[in-house]
């Protein structure tokens, strides 16, 4: 193996155990935010609100990458990111009311973003010598594994609690003397252990990448790149992101609560979330690999076909809890196939410094599937029941098929 084939290798390993630790946090979160505020009382609706703040600043982030990197390094803004989102999530066991969540929440996204953004921008602009898809895959698949693993450990709370609640009670100590804060009494330690447990794994996420300094690409003309034109470069891709943001966020912020709905027990439903990523672990790289040998304007539009049959089939498999399971296993590797595609497709399209705009763009194509996926569930879940999440991931299908069978080429 050759000194650069050592160097992205080397490279890549630190990014995807990043990636890892900081995808098992987002996998805590994404069933106790939604089952706090819901056992605050907050509507459903309102839910989808704070759930789809934090992917906000996505557009903050994408648009002033360039900017960023001009002003420190992408390894210092990773470290920024970090000092962001431990204050946010901490704060969060303090507090119930709506205004301080949407803030909280809010910070966290922000870091959260920049750090997925840095590290998405960072392992595109790795030289692999060759089997592109196959590495980035693996990037996608340390997420998937992630987000996983997350709900597993929400139902090992208590033994997980028993270790961290002296860390817990000192925190509360120093919340007390210095800012005057006190826990809430409607706040579950459940949810304050959760929320503690994902802060340091998010804190944690950071460490791989004290390693790698020396790896991380530095960028020449960060600011010069323009966001917009790499849409119309690689429209398939980017509208498939949209797709893929609004199925997979829209699933991690309301699976548990559409299980619980259905009369799932919470530690049975937040395990559909599990078995929708371990779909991903399973299939990403296969599918992956199909698409490295077949033309991959074929494997997307057959990958949001059997995404559309997954969103028919749920309202009929969630009665059965195996079947549903099994449902979830294949959509996720569905989706997890078809982001790492899209990933492959955009690293393929641009080089140089036009990645950072490139990525910045897919980052804000993802959020904004994300948002209208997040904010149109919990609308449709008040409104029309619970079969309002499928329903509006069917929608989102159908939307994708309108776009590309009628306007634009697959490419």
């Amino acid at each position: 193996m050759s000194d650069a084939s050592q160097r992205a290798a080397i490279a890549a390993a630190l990014i995807v155990l990043a990636s890892l630790l900081q995808a098992i946090s987002v996998g805590i979160n994404a069933v106790i935010f939604p089952t706090a505020l819901e056992g605050y009382g907050i509507d459903k609706s309102v839910i989808g609100v704070v759930m789809a703040v934090e992917f906000v600043s996505v557009f903050i982030v994408s648009g002033a990458l360039g900017r960023l990197l001009g002003l420190a390094s992408l390894y210092s803004w990773l470290l920024v990111s970090t000092a962001i989102r431990l204050p946010a999530l901490l704060l969060l066991t303090y507090v119930v009311d709506v205004p301080h969540w949407l803030l909280f929440v809010a910070l966290h996204g922000l870091g959260n973003v920049l750090f997925g953004t840095l590290l998405q921008t960072w392992i595109n602009s790795i030289p692999f010598e060759r089997a592109r898809g196959l590495s980035i895959a693996m990037y996608g698949t340390a997420i998937s594994v992630g987000l996983a693993l997350g709900p597993v450990l929400v139902n090992q709370l208590d033994t997980v609690g028993a270790l961290l609640m002296p860390s817990l009670q000192a925190i509360d100590a120093l919340a007390d003397t210095h800012l005057g804060l006190h826990p809430d009494e409607l706040v579950t330690e459940t949810t304050r252990i959760a929320l503690m447990l994902s802060a340091m794994l998010s804190t944690l996420a950071a460490l791989p990448l004290l390693l790698g300094r020396v790896f991380a690409p530095r960028f020449e003309r960060p600011g010069q790149g323009r966001l917009l034109p790499t849409l119309r470069q690689a429209p398939a891709a980017m509208f498939a992101l949209a797709l893929t943001g609004a199925t997979i966020l829209g699933l991690q912020g309301f699976i548990t609560l559409y299980g619980m709905n259905n009369g799932l027990a919470f530690e049975q439903a937040a395990l559909l979330l599990s078995a929708f990523m371990l779909g991903a672990i399973a299939l990403e790289m296969p599918v992956a690999w199909v698409s490295d040998h077949f033309d991959r304007r074929y494997v997307m539009m057959a990958l949001v076909l059997l995404s559309l049959v997954a969103a028919v089939g749920l309202p009929m498999a969630i009665y059965d809890l195996w079947l549903a399971r099994g449902l979830l296993f294949v959509w996720g590797g569905v989706m997890g196939g078809l982001y790492s595609i899209c990933l492959t497709v955009i690293a393929e399209r641009f080089e140089g410094d036009a990645q950072v705009a490139a990525n910045g763009m897919a980052s804000i194509m993802e959020a904004l599937g994300g948002i209208f996926g997040i904010l149109a569930i919990g609308v449709a879940m008040q409104a029309f029941q619970v079969d309002g999440l499928p329903y509006v991931l069917m929608f989102a299908c159908v939307l994708y098929f309108t776009f590309a069978l009628t306007r634009y080429p697959i490419r």
